[in-house]
């Protein structure tokens, strides 16, 4: 019994990780983005970004998105070759390249719009992996739209929020 709650509770802390969002204060200076890519790439490109800014042209509204590491992970339940995995120390999907056909069914499976998928630009999608625990976007955002979330409640709360706006965004524009 002890050893399943260890296991529990570990689960827990890892769910608990994440960054929080808080898009009334994002003024759009795509910071995040850029530190982004920067970290993993060594390469200051938003299309190699795993936070993804979204702005409505029609009130100049800045939304930031990342990945929120969803219980039951759809993006890796929609991956048919297994390429999307749990990382342990973090609990988020981590996307094994080599398994990867880059079909961009997890894209599609995301309930926040949060994996960047551009073939032209990466082979594969790109999901925030939190700099392995330490989100370098966090550091740069100034305005405090990106911090880390301390429960998990905050965590989806914020996530939930911005992607309601993003949804209103794409059905403005999509129809």
């Amino acid at each position: 019994m002890l050893k399943f709650l260890e296991e529990f509770s570990r689960k827990v802390m890892r769910l608990s990780l994440g960054i929080s969002v808080n898009s009334s204060l994002c003024t759009g200076c795509h910071l995040c983005e850029l530190v982004c890519s920067t970290y993993h790439f060594n390469k200051s490109s938003v299309e190699l970004s795993r936070v993804i800014v979204y702005k409505d042209k029609a009130s100049a509204r800045f939304t930031p998105m990342l990945c929120v590491s969803c219980p039951g992970m759809p993006c890796a339940r929609a991956c048919p070759t297994g390429a999307i995995i749990e990382n342990k120390q973090t609990g988020m999907p981590e996307v094994l390249v080599e398994k990867c056909s880059s079909c961009g069914e997890c894209v599609k499976a995301c309930p926040y719009m949060a994996i960047r998928f551009t073939p032209s630009v990466y082979a594969y999608p790109l999901i925030c992996d939190l700099c392995g625990g330490d989100p370098q976007c966090v550091k740069v955002c100034w305005p405090g739209a990106l911090t880390k979330a301390t429960t998990l409640s905050e965590k989806f709360r914020g996530a939930a929020e911005a992607r309601s706006i993003i949804t209103g965004m794409i059905s403005k524009y999509v129809r």
